[in-house]
């Protein structure tokens, strides 16, 4: 009975998904979630963007963007809603990261991080990107405000805005199995360039790049125990949320 139980459950769960993201997306997500169940795989898509979209150039109606001061972030982390603590902001202002955020008056709607330098992704992966683009991480909407694209708009105003001191254009990643958060990368003009795989084997991490990684200097990296990076080595990893996309 409880086998038909989850049997049933996937299916629809299935079901559910390909309706929304087709079929063989749906397939791969599901195949992929098989996998992780055996052995720590992760399929890391490397995106970047260099043209501001004007369909979410602009703020919608009686919201504000820009980039966040430490007090308002350090009020934030006081929010669990946020996903934020104070050690994070930090770190992440001590290294000179910044956050784009998004307001409905004084209510904080969405925020997404920028780095101009090596990048935590766990305490032992470094995200490395060439230092001609901005990398982005951690962002965040409010379940309120889902739904209206504040995160393309957020991503694409701090693009122009990145664009205008002289950087190329921006750098992420987004998790294979993540369909939704692919199609609205795609929709703001995203391009995959590459995929990192990553895989855990008895509490090591080995990571591996496609070729098309090395035009945007992009590589998640195991760090050694003295901070150093190894490229494509293994490493004893725990992760934190640091440069979660």
């Amino acid at each position: 009975m409880v086998t038909r139980v989850k049997v049933q459950r996937i299916s629809a769960e299935f079901r559910s998904r390909s309706s929304v993201s087709g079929f063989w997306s749906a397939l791969r997500a599901f195949a992929l979630h098989a996998i992780q169940r055996v052995i720590h795989f992760k399929v890391l898509q490397a995106m970047y963007v260099t043209a501001v979209e004007p369909t979410f150039a602009a703020v919608p109606a009686g919201m504000t963007a820009g980039f966040l001061d430490g007090a308002t972030l350090r009020r934030m982390a006081s929010e669990a809603k946020y996903d934020l603590t104070p050690e994070f902001v930090d770190d992440a202002l001590s290294k000179g990261d910044e956050c784009y955020g998004i307001f409905d008056g004084g209510q904080p709607a969405a925020y997404g991080w920028y780095a101009r330098s090596p990048t935590l992704m766990s305490d032992r992966l470094c995200v490395q990107v060439d230092p001609s683009y901005v990398y982005m991480y951690k962002g965040l909407t409010l379940d309120a405000y889902r739904g209206r694209r504040l995160h393309a708009i957020g991503k694409t105003r701090a693009l122009a805005s990145y664009q205008a001191r002289g950087y190329k254009g921006m750098v992420s990643y987004i998790e294979s199995d993540n369909v939704d958060s692919l199609k609205s990368a795609y929709r703001m003009g995203s391009v995959l360039f590459g995929r990192v795989f990553i895989i855990r084997i008895l509490g090591r991490y080995l990571t591996l790049r496609t070729p098309g990684c090395a035009a945007f200097g992009f590589d998640v990296a195991p760090l050694r125990r003295n901070g150093g990076v190894t490229h494509g080595a293994a490493a004893r990893p725990e992760r934190v949320p640091v440069s979660t996309p």
